[in-house]
């Protein structure tokens, strides 16, 4: 148990890191309530399927996405706790479990989004957002209007945002109202 305690806070710092890097890199993060979304969606507090996702406590096999998000080229964070449902336990921004949590959740504000594997299909960037319940659309992300742009692994996506696959280290970038020219890989903390 300490040795998986000591190993997520490296993969944290690790995170950590990244993320300090990245926002030097591309800017600076966005301020105001705008810019702070909640991880806590309405389904999810009530733990109620989304898009046939189920809030269980059970989650074998795993891997990670990392997600950026800019709006007028200011950094969006991805907050931590999306996913997990009431009471959730936290150790300063970093969430520790909760009551249960989806297919889709983050742990972290560092953009990496954990993915159970499904057997059959891949989830999608939009079932993420409902899970989050935040609007994504071709004009719309999350409280900012204007065309949003996507990138995977550093290629513009041409096809509607929300029918991106979260394939295994996929890194995605949604940029609303500017362009930043986005990272094309990120490093993933071992085990993810």
């Amino acid at each position: 148990m300490n040795r998986t305690i000591s190993q997520l806070n490296r993969a944290v710092a690790l995170c950590a890191a990244a993320l300090a890097l990245a926002v030097a890199a591309c800017g600076h993060a966005g301020r105001g309530p705008r810019y702070r979304l909640p991880a806590l969606s309405a389904l999810v507090a009530r733990r109620a399927p989304i898009a046939g996702l189920r809030c269980t406590r059970r989650h074998p096999h795993l891997y990670g996405i990392h997600l950026e998000l800019f709006a007028h080229r200011l950094v969006l964070p991805v907050s931590s706790g999306i996913g997990v449902a009431p009471p959730v336990r936290r150790q300063g921004v970093y969430v520790l479990g909760g009551a249960c949590s989806y297919p889709l959740r983050t742990l972290e504000p560092t953009g990496i989004v954990r993915v159970d594997r499904m057997a059959g299909r891949v989830p999608v960037l939009g079932t993420l957002f409902a899970v989050w319940g935040q609007p994504l659309s071709s004009r719309r992300l999350a409280d900012f209007s204007g065309p949003v742009l996507a990138f995977v692994d550093g290629h513009r996506w041409r096809g509607a945002s929300g029918a991106i696959p979260l394939h295994r280290h996929a890194q995605i970038v949604l940029e609303v109202d500017g362009f930043l020219p986005p990272h094309p890989r990120y490093e993933f903390p071992p085990g993810l």
